[in-house]
């Protein structure tokens, strides 16, 4: 996995938000996703930088890596699903992805949200077992 040093986010998170590892985040269900990468020791970075095929840099939500297998995973935690234009965007992310190489289900996991079906903790237990332990 990169190096802790990395370059953040221009617009970072104003620290509304902190995880149990003192990190500010964007919202509370990233709470919930970092605390339990956390507690389950799953090495991850917050917003790590990630170049696309077209040279745009990207802040995925989370850069997660198993520590048994050695693979890496992408993490996008989508929470405005009910929003529209939100979504027209999510779509454009998720085929720059593709274009390299990032398959949600193989090296991209994705959690969703409306406002009204919250993110649940123990679907995120469940994803990071399947995927992260």
């Amino acid at each position: 996995m990169a190096g802790k040093n990395y370059e953040r986010k221009k617009d970072a998170p104003d620290g509304s938000f902190l995880t149990l590892k003192n990190e500010a985040v964007r919202s509370k269900s990233e709470i919930i996703i970092a605390n339990l990468l956390h507690d389950k020791k799953v090495p991850y970075h917050y917003e790590y930088p990630l170049k696309l095929s077209n040279g745009v840099i990207i802040h995925p939500d989370f850069f997660c890596l198993n520590k048994r297998t050695r693979q890496e995973f992408y993490w996008e935690h989508c929470g405005k699903m009910d929003d529209l234009e939100y979504t027209v965007n999510l779509t454009q992310r998720l085929s720059e992805y593709s274009k390299c190489g990032i398959i949600p289900g193989k090296n991209l996991i994705l959690t969703m949200e409306t406002g009204r079906s919250p993110l649940e903790t123990k679907n995120v237990e469940r994803v990071i077992e399947t995927f992260l332990k």
